[in-house]
């Protein structure tokens, strides 16, 4: 009798148009080409695919055969998400009603059903959202307040001289402003902040030694597996790479491995197996639980391959 034939491993990335990734610094396309290398089948949709019917997730799907010179794909077909092993949720914020509801439909299915596994869960990435998850570490934060009231914000100011301001559901430096004492009008920035995205602001102390360097911190399972600092353009306090920000080699200290030890009981409680943290002078200002980017930084400063590691700790 003949073995029987294995089933390939079948994967499928929910994640943005592919159209608008490059392919030589997208972390989502590094985890896709090192699911090529170990031959696992790999299909690619979106959040308007899916539909639920009956507690299940039913969602169009293309399989992705090739991306390099080019995506090739192979017609779009429907799939239980039960026929497959893993679901990566990968697409990037706003995290916006349409995000929210994903989590919450693709939730539902998880409740119902044992396959497939998600990375990161759908519960946790709705619970626990960036800006506002490490406000449950606040001994570990500069100094942070969420608000809607002008006058909390004008308060704060008087005291500290210097602020950023964050909106809380974007990503990539969008929203984010430094605002100081001396500036013409500072309430008017906070309240434009404030109207322009319908939510309340992130007030936070303004750290001086962003000048330095913004630790981008990824997390395997809770563990940091791999560091790059991204120090900000001269004259800027912005350290993201896509606004002019500059990928360091760096390590971590001894107490930002323990902010990375504090963090591990709920990031791996709440399935969050992907996670990006960021680190301004031994500080935690961010919880990436989304769609955490800076794996090929990472690995082009320190030779540390993450997407390796990703599915080495799957598989």
């Amino acid at each position: 009798m003949s073995d029987k034939i294995k089933k390939k491993t079948r994967v499928l990335f929910q994640m943005d148009p592919l159209h608008k990734l490059n392919i030589k610094s997208d972390s989502t396309i590094s985890i896709i080409q090192e699911a090529f290398k170990r031959d696992l089948e790999v299909c690619v949709t979106s959040p308007d695919k899916l539909t639920i019917k009956k507690s299940c997730a039913f969602l169009m799907c293309q399989k992705l055969n090739e991306i390099s010179p080019k995506f090739i794909f192979s017609e779009a077909q429907l799939f239980n998400a039960n026929e497959f092993d893993f679901f990566f949720i990968r697409q990037d914020p706003p995290f916006d009603m349409n995000y929210l509801t994903n989590c919450y439909l693709l939730e539902l299915h998880q409740e119902f059903n044992k396959r497939p596994r998600f990375i990161n869960c759908p519960r946790g990435i709705k619970n626990f959202t960036e800006k506002i998850f490490p406000i449950y570490f606040p001994e570990l934060m500069p100094k942070t307040v969420i608000t809607s009231d002008v006058n909390v914000f004008s308060k704060l100011l008087s005291k500290h001289n210097n602020l950023v301001l964050k909106t809380l559901y974007n990503k990539g430096g969008e929203g984010v402003i430094k605002v100081s004492s001396i500036d013409k009008d500072p309430n008017r920035t906070f309240l434009e902040l404030k109207d322009n995205y319908h939510v309340p602001v992130v007030v936070q102390e303004y750290l001086q030694k962003v000048i330095e360097g913004d630790k981008r911190v990824i997390l395997i399972n809770g563990e940091p597996v791999g560091v790059v600092n991204r120090v900000p353009k001269k004259g800027t306090f912005k350290a993201n790479l896509h606004l002019g920000g500059t990928a360091l080699q760096c390590s971590l200290t001894k107490y930002e491995k323990k902010i990375c030890d504090a963090l591990k009981p709920y990031l791996t409680k709440n399935n969050l197996f992907l996670v990006g943290i960021d680190l301004i002078d031994n500080k935690l200002t961010e919880i990436n639980v989304t769609s955490p980017t800076g794996l090929i930084q990472i690995k082009d400063v320190s030779k540390i391959d993450i997407s390796k590691i990703i599915w080495d700790k799957l598989l």
